[in-house]
């Protein structure tokens, strides 16, 4: 395999279980790099990973010779040339200590900064005592990291080094072996697919200053082209105004209005395999917008005109398109919901409509959300509120699962 994973080491007492970690990954045929920390010298001697990998430990942020000289003549830095080169990278055992660090984004190591600088997947396997795991600021920052698109192996319940009983036991190196090649494969499942994904809420003009919009934060479809780029898609954003912005590379076309949108969508759809169109696009636009700025003082009337149903001109612009929409609703049950998302699904020839009752929990700026996946009249799929990163990998599993159903009935 010509997969390159690093394994970043950190000084909980579990430090020598990944040498057997690292040792199944290098059988595997991976290219194995282990970064350790400074203290995680002091429990595991460097050699021992050396010789389990098969390539030299990086340690050193500045090593001996380090020269500024030289690597402004090679344009050269080793913690960028690591972070580049990782198709994966696992912090195993993850403590306390480096959880709190890697949530404020510092880098005082070669560890910390490698990982800052990567836009590979990250996974980390928390290790600790049971009253550090339990600590609030500890599962908060736990809570923070996976929000921000860490995944996670939780820590296992057990007898611990310290003599505790309770969870903080490293998971086992099964568990974190077969997480890690789930990361990996997932690189592949869109491979060669190019998908188009709309995020945020558009803006209408009422003058040159004002606008009308709504209370969209763009963080479901910012999560979902994310995603979309971690399975190996090339990834097209069509972002309005979001609170968040894309982790993964990927191209950004950047729109204020839903008239905006739809021009940029009648460009790139044709030649694009899916769209995930995930923006709240306005239902209104200023019938004539006031050039200048419009006196305070003042009293003004708008007219508004509806926008045109952007999701309905999709499959007129690419038929062969896979379409997602997105169907947001106010205090329905949960078959009200999905018999108003299966009517957007036949009028847009949508091939799946991610629904959700905005007005029960929050939904607009909020981590967290609850969808129904909508396939048919009768044919829905629950997913109970979560992240919004996790809802995000469950849809695109679900598209993923779609599209293999029609390519299978096409062959």
């Amino acid at each position: 395999m010509d997969k390159t994973i690093l394994v970043g080491i950190t000084s909980g007492i579990a430090a020598f279980k990944a040498v057997d970690l690292v040792e199944r990954l290098k059988q595997r045929g991976f290219r194995v790099i282990v970064l350790m920390t400074a203290h995680a010298r002091r429990m595991v001697n460097e050699k021992e990973f050396a010789a389990a990998s098969g390539n030299p430990v990086a340690t050193e942020l500045f090593p001996a010779d380090f020269d500024y000289q030289t690597v402004l003549a090679r344009r050269e830095v080793e913690h960028i040339s690591l972070a580049d080169q990782a198709d994966l990278a696992c912090v195993v055992p993850a403590t306390a200590n480096f959880m709190a660090k890697f949530r404020l984004g510092l880098a005082d190591d070669l560890l910390t900064t490698t990982l800052l600088a990567t836009t590979a997947p990250v996974l980390l396997c928390p290790s600790m005592n049971v009253n550090m795991w339990q600590k609030p600021i500890t599962q908060e920052n736990f809570a923070v990291l996976r929000e921000r698109g860490c995944f996670f192996v939780p820590p296992a319940k057990g007898r611990l080094a310290c003599g505790y009983e309770g969870e903080g036991r490293l998971a086992e190196i099964d568990d974190i072996e077969s997480r890690m090649l789930e990361l990996l494969d997932r690189q592949q499942e869109l491979a060669g697919k190019k998908i188009i994904v709309t995020a945020g809420g558009t803006a209408e003009p009422v003058d040159s200053v004002r606008v009308i919009t709504n209370r969209s934060s763009g963080k479901m479809g910012i999560a979902l082209a994310e995603a979309c780029a971690l399975r190996g898609a090339d990834v097209t954003l069509i972002q309005a105004a979001t609170t968040v912005a894309p982790r993964q590379p990927m191209q950004i076309i950047r729109v204020e209005s839903a008239a905006e949108m739809l021009a940029a969508l009648e460009k790139h759809t044709p030649d694009h395999d899916a769209l995930i169109h995930a923006a709240a696009v306005s239902d209104f636009t200023i019938k004539e917008a006031v050039p200048g700025k419009v006196a305070s003082e003042k009293s003004l009337t708008l007219t508004l005109t509806p926008t045109p149903k952007i999701i309905d001109r999709i499959k007129t612009l690419n038929p062969d398109i896979f379409l997602t929409g997105f169907k947001a609703e106010c205090n329905l049950s949960e078959s009200e919901l999905a018999a108003e998302a299966a009517t957007l699904l036949h009028r847009s020839r949508a091939d799946l409509i991610v629904a959700n009752d905005v007005g029960q929990a929050p939904v607009f700026g909020a981590d967290a959300n609850e969808v129904l996946l909508v396939c048919g009249t009768k044919n829905y799929q629950k997913l109970p509120r979560a992240d919004k990163t996790e809802i995000a990998a469950k849809i695109i599993d679900k598209i993923i699962s779609i599209m293999n159903t029609k390519k299978q009935k096409k062959s």
